[in-house]
């Protein structure tokens, strides 16, 4: 018994003594954080989200998740500089286009959305060369 209880007590002092475990890199949150290209062109953007009409009701959530295709190194400079820019003009586009565009039961126009947004984007940065590439669209319904 006095053997075990000193093989127990040591092996206590043995595990609080040794360097805690390297730390790893964490993974990215939730499977919209996942990298899904390993090209320096690649720009994930956070995903959009806006309420959608259902006669003079909010009829549910639309939610686009996408990435900029941005071959241009200075382009993509300015994207990081003006994010906030083009999320305010994603969010006010979607918003018109789920307040007009759409129709209560529809299916969510997989084109229209993505030439909205191609369009905010050319808008926003003031030239083209930045390409939006839809990665899901997604109806909420209550």
């Amino acid at each position: 018994m006095k053997h075990a209880l000193a093989c127990l007590s040591g092996a206590i002092m043995l595990a609080a003594a040794a360097p805690p475990p390297p730390a790893e890199e964490e993974a990215p949150a939730g499977p919209s954080a996942r990298m899904l290209s390993t090209s320096h062109s690649y720009v994930r953007m956070e995903p959009v989200s806006a309420s959608v009409r259902a006669g003079a009701y909010m009829g549910g959530m639309l939610e686009v998740e996408f990435a900029l295709d941005i071959p241009d190194e200075a382009l993509r400079a300015t994207v990081a500089s003006r994010n906030l820019r083009l999320r305010d003009a994603y969010v006010t586009a979607l918003t018109s286009y789920g307040g007009l565009g759409y129709r209560a039961g529809q299916v969510p126009d997989f084109v229209r959305i993505t030439r909205i947004l191609q369009l905010q984007t050319d808008r926003t940065l003031g030239t083209p060369g930045a390409e939006v590439l839809i990665r899901s669209i997604a109806l909420h319904e209550p």
